[in-house]
């Protein structure tokens, strides 16, 4: 995302400098030998066939630029207009095009950067908004490919973090840090929790035959491990953040899901709320259900989000999320102020879905109330 809008604006700047070095050099040619500007653009029939051209596609530059600067907040695009006048619209027309993809860019990224690091195989992106201090909140998300660009997505969709930030959370913006899985086949065994499944590894015989090849040892513990003490320090560090539980989350979806509440159950120290959007709980279902559950912290102490759809893959969850639910609130979990625990009729499992409700999910979270 970050590449394609920065090599844009290049190649627009280029051209930009090509029109300009034209305009002033032939002008001035033109000038100096008492050049018929009038006559030139239209002493003959063709002329007038070829100026009347230039002009309707100058007018047609002109309403592209009025339109786009309104939609973008670009501002001052009179300008480019005066300036044409003195230059050529070969150098305005394309360092607007230029200005255009940064702001298009800036949109975006929601007013803020966009950073990339590598840790133990695993890529991972950091967005971080422009107004980031020490006690800014921070959100850990799964799957990190589906999460910023729709050209890494495996659907082609996005969770769309970041026009949610822009247009609908009305806290103040966490650093988001998007970590990519390992593998595609190396997800179930990276994502599950690796406690319930070391302990009973027949939750591999309830997986779909297509799944085989993913089967094998889980390693949810040495994730867990990697975005706790590594991922997280190093990105405060970075940046001067302040980490604390009460401010930071866990985000995922299906296997993401029970990822985030595993998380916080093996590092409540370090994570104060698990977001879960279609908590996939037929991996292990009733087994999952309980052993999970049982490991969460107290709920006076912590936040969680857990929720379902009822079409697709979703349409098998809600018996089990009920379950969940009824052992979630015996661990101290009352909603709305610690828990979420919601079933989203028509929906199922897909990115395009989980976008709908991330601006609800983040303004539920960032707008908590102090905990005791």
């Amino acid at each position: 995302m970050v590449r394609k809008h920065t090599l844009r604006s290049y190649i627009y700047y280029v051209i930009s400098g090509i029109g300009l070095v034209t305009a002033v050099v032939l002008n001035t040619i033109a000038s100096t030998t008492g050049a018929d500007y009038l006559g030139a653009w239209f002493g003959t029939l063709v002329d007038w066939v070829l100026s009347i051209d230039l002009l309707v596609v100058a007018l047609a530059v002109v309403v592209f630029m009025l339109v786009e600067a309104r939609r973008l907040g670009m501002k001052r695009v009179w300008l480019y207009f005066l300036v044409s006048g003195v230059t050529a619209i070969a150098f305005t027309f394309p360092l607007f095009m230029a200005n255009r993809e940064k702001k298009i860019l800036e949109r975006k990224l929601a007013g803020g950067t966009m950073h990339r690091f590598d840790f133990d195989e695993h890529r991972v992106d950091v967005w971080v908004p422009k107004d980031v201090n020490p006690t800014t909140s921070v959100l850990l998300m799964h799957d990190g490919r589906n999460i910023f660009d729709e050209e890494d997505s495996f659907t082609g969709k996005t969770w769309e973090v970041l026009p949610a930030i822009r247009d609908e959370v009305r806290a103040s913006a966490p650093v988001v840090i998007a970590v990519w899985g390992l593998s595609d086949f190396t997800r179930l065994r990276e994502l599950a929790p690796q406690s319930v499944l070391d302990q009973h590894p027949e939750i591999w015989k309830l997986i779909p035959a297509e799944y085989e090849a993913d089967r094998g040892p889980g390693f949810g513990d040495a994730y867990v491990s990697l975005i706790a003490d590594a991922i997280l320090p190093f990105v405060a560090e970075k940046f001067e953040l302040q980490l604390d539980p009460s401010r930071t989350a866990v985000m995922g979806s299906s296997m993401g899901g029970l990822m985030s509440m595993y998380a916080m159950s093996k590092r409540p120290d370090v994570f104060g709320t698990a977001i879960c959007f279609s908590t996939h709980w037929p991996f292990g279902g009733e087994v999952m259900v309980e052993k999970l559950t049982g490991m969460l912290p107290d709920g006076k102490s912590h936040r969680l989000w857990t929720d379902s759809g009822t079409i697709e893959l979703d349409e098998l969850y809600p018996p089990f999320h009920n379950k969940a639910v009824e052992l979630i609130k015996q661990k101290g979990y009352t909603e709305p102020e610690n828990l979420v625990a919601a079933i989203y009729p028509n929906t199922g499992h897909h990115e395009s879905y989980w976008a709908r409700r991330v601006a609800e999910a983040l303004n539920w979270w960032l707008k908590a109330p102090p905990r005791s």
